[in-house]
């Protein structure tokens, strides 16, 4: 297992899941840099459509999403993406309200919506972006 805070949590509701694979694909190296936990749906989507390595708890319809939750109360996971789609859910979809509890009790970031799931991104590859090199007087060596 990866130490803790290296660990995200994907789940996606059916019509979703496209969209977080499509992130996925253009983010690659931020989430090759996690270990990857989803419900076995959406984790084998992920894995078919990336290639990367994703660990499957139960599905949705078995509790898989309340395996999950209760990680996040472990301080082993660094952010949580629970892309939900409020017009059509149904009814074996996973429910999202145990993991605003979690969440918020546990200081562990989520994402809801594509918006927030690419700004969430962001913010963990932040330290994958390369610092630019300075010279003692704080200007940038490649400054003209």
């Amino acid at each position: 297992m990866a130490g803790a805070g290296k660990t995200i949590i994907l789940i996606a509701h059916g019509r979703k899941l496209p969209e977080l694979i499509k992130l996925i694909n253009r983010q690659r190296a931020v989430f090759e840099t996690y270990r990857l936990l989803a419900t076995s749906e959406t984790g084998e989507a992920i894995e078919a459509e990336t290639g990367l390595e994703v660990t499957h708890v139960f599905s949705g319809r078995k509790g898989g999403e309340i395996q999950l939750c209760g990680l996040v109360c472990t301080n082993s996971i660094r952010a949580v993406f629970f892309i939900r789609d409020p017009e059509t859910a149904a009814l074996d979809e996973p429910d999202i309200t145990p993991f605003y509890r979690a969440c918020d009790l546990n200081n562990v970031p989520y994402a809801s919506n594509m918006v927030s799931a690419v700004a969430l991104t962001h913010w963990l590859g932040r330290k994958l972006e390369s610092p630019v090199a300075r010279d003692a007087d704080g200007t940038r060596e490649d400054a003209a």
